[in-house]
């Protein structure tokens, strides 16, 4: 089954040199629980990965670090490749196995942020065995 019939979900951005801490509040204001990871390039904002909660509790609010002082760049340990609305859900789950993540960005025919599908949303859609 093809990303694109499942319906990605709304996505929210966050530049990498954000400060964790503003990524935090960008989250609560918009009620998700991953943020997509831009960087500015000479062609323009590309995808650099996925900001999840669980990044920010585990890197940061463990570890005791400032959350005014650490930049999303500076915890965004993998990239994670973006996956197309035609890639399947077998080859998206294996990108995010490769990867460790629990959310991929997914881009549209015309390499356009579509929204974010998380491994929950995943195995959703799987067959029941």
């Amino acid at each position: 089954m093809p990303l694109g019939m499942i319906g990605a979900r709304r996505s929210a951005c966050v530049d990498r040199n954000a400060t964790v801490s503003a990524a935090c509040k960008l989250m609560r204001d918009q009620g998700v629980s991953e943020l997509v990871v831009t960087e500015s390039r000479r062609e323009g904002q590309t995808c650099a990965g996925i900001l999840s909660a669980r990044d920010i509790v585990t890197r940061i609010v463990a570890v005791e670090l400032d959350a005014d002082v650490v930049t999303v760049g500076d915890i965004l340990w993998s990239r994670t490749k973006p996956g197309l609305a035609s890639d399947s859900v077998q080859e998206t789950l294996e990108r995010l196995c490769a990867s460790g993540g629990d959310a991929v960005p997914i881009l549209d025919g015309n390499g356009n942020l579509a929204g974010v599908i998380s491994l929950d949303d995943l195995l959703q859609v799987l067959p029941a065995t």
